[in-house]
């Protein structure tokens, strides 16, 4: 399990993510030549942004590193460009424990931990790109295309229920099963899946 390193400038923010890290996460006091003070492979970089830790800087760490982008005041298109680049994680510096808890979970996992926010953006920059095939749809009921075609709009699973007049219970079951038979684990795996339909 990959060691976390903390580099926050705000104390409250440090102790959430020192309750969310455990005993074993270390505070960086600076981001100097992090690449050779520490194991690229073995650790991991929780990270606010801020004067001191740039975008700029955050993006060059995440070519060698697994990092976390902490921002005080999270937007889509700061979160896009920092995935663009290689990050890991995009969550407000001031997100709870639990919340933190389960982007290392997933991170370590191997996957990207990214709010609904910035996953509706990201899904709606795909969609924007290019028309997919429709084959897809042979593979699935009425209804289960019905909902992946909201998806594809970039809707929540709250706005599906409400334009299908279901519950978010049924659109969790429904993308349930569209997910099972498609092959893919999250809305942004089925997203680029249809987009990349052969």
């Amino acid at each position: 399990m990959k060691r976390p390193l903390i580099f926050v400038q705000d104390p409250n923010a440090l102790k959430n993510w020192l309750t969310a890290c455990g005993t074993d996460a270390k505070i960086l006091y600076d981001l100097t030549d992090l690449s050779n003070r520490y194991d690229t492979q073995s650790h991991l970089i929780l990270i606010q942004i801020s004067a001191n830790s740039t975008v700029e800087q955050i993006a060059e760490l995440a070519k060698e590193f697994d990092v976390i982008a902490f921002a005080n005041e999270p937007n889509n298109l700061e979160g896009l460009q920092l995935f663009q680049q290689g990050i890991k994680g995009y969550l407000n510096t001031f997100a709870g424990v639990e919340r933190i808890e389960q982007a290392l979970v997933t991170i370590r996992a191997g996957s990207i931990w990214l709010g609904q926010n910035v996953m509706q953006a990201m899904i709606q920059s795909l969609i924007n790109e290019s028309q997919p095939k429709e084959d897809w749809k042979n593979l699935l009921t009425e209804r289960e295309q019905e909902v992946t075609a909201l998806v594809l709009e970039a809707q929540s699973n709250k706005d599906i229920a409400q334009k299908l007049e279901i519950t978010e219970r049924t659109v969790k079951a429904h993308l349930r099963n569209v997910f099972e038979k498609l092959e893919v684990s999250d809305r942004l795996a089925l997203v680029l899946k249809i987009k990349n339909w052969q």
